[in-house]
């Protein structure tokens, strides 16, 4: 409770310096707390302050430890698979210039260009999406796969399961982006990290944007090695960690 009430001082203090009142013009800053707040309904009216509350918290509390876990999975990957570093290392090279202290850092703008560094994130999705499981609950009596699913009835479904299907992911287990580039990228719902059909994550472009250039930014700068005798494994909870702190040493990027 004292952290909830926490959070909504914090959430509720950018609501009010943006937006004194639910009336009000909203103080825009170019933010995305600005366009929540902006954001009309056919008939004009804007979210209440609760309403406003709940998705900036949603946006505030989902989309931090998801990021940071895709981020860990994905140095973990590269630290494993150096000929996939180099690669990224190429692109980086040719959209952000050669690695040095002159090398520029990423703008939103590079991210059509940063497609393999995209697909990075995407095959790490694949392996070790932060949230491996998610719960749906039948509407009406229905059946899958030949089996019957009464109405009412929670089902569970596996993400961390469905990604490793070798029928659509040859050779499953292996770390390999270009399985996003050009024509290969698979369909839409086999690929579930955030879902899909009308409850899909309503963060998932600005996840895929968000750590797309934190990727960038840090793979310009740094090429991180894991530490002698860290072996992260995933660990299924809440989301699905790296098991144990992950070190790494930070060598510089070629």
């Amino acid at each position: 409770d004292r952290a909830v009430a926490t959070l909504d001082e914090i959430v509720y203090r950018m609501i009010r310096e943006r937006r004194p009142t639910p009336e009000g013009a909203v103080r825009d800053s170019g933010d995305l707390a600005c366009m929540l707040l902006s954001a009309e309904d056919e008939d004009g009216s804007r979210m209440t302050d609760v309403q406003a509350r709940d998705e900036m918290v949603t946006m505030f509390v989902a989309g931090h430890e998801t990021a940071a876990n895709t981020l860990a999975w994905a140095w973990i990957c590269l630290a494993r698979e150096p000929a996939i570093r180099a690669a990224l290392d190429e692109e980086l090279a040719r959209v952000l210039g050669p690695a040095g202290p002159d090398r520029r850092l990423p703008e939103a703008a590079d991210v059509r260009a940063l497609r393999y560094t995209e697909a990075v994130i995407k095959e790490t999705l694949r392996l070790f999406p932060p949230a491996f499981t998610m719960m749906r609950t039948a509407i009406a009596d229905t059946s899958v796969g030949g089996y019957a699913i009464p109405r009412g009835t929670d089902v569970s479904l596996v993400p961390y399961a469905t990604h490793r299907a070798a029928h659509v992911f040859p050779d499953p287990t292996r770390f390999d982006p270009t399985r996003f580039l050009g024509e290969a990228e698979p369909d839409r719902f086999a690929w579930i990290p955030f879902g899909g059909g009308p409850r899909v994550c309503v963060g998932n472009a600005f996840a895929l944007m968000e750590t797309t250039l934190v990727l960038a930014t840090i793979a310009s700068r740094f090429a991180p090695v894991l530490a002698e005798g860290c072996d992260p494994r995933p660990v299924p909870g809440v989301t699905l960690r790296p098991s144990g702190p992950l070190r790494m040493r930070l060598e510089a990027a070629r």
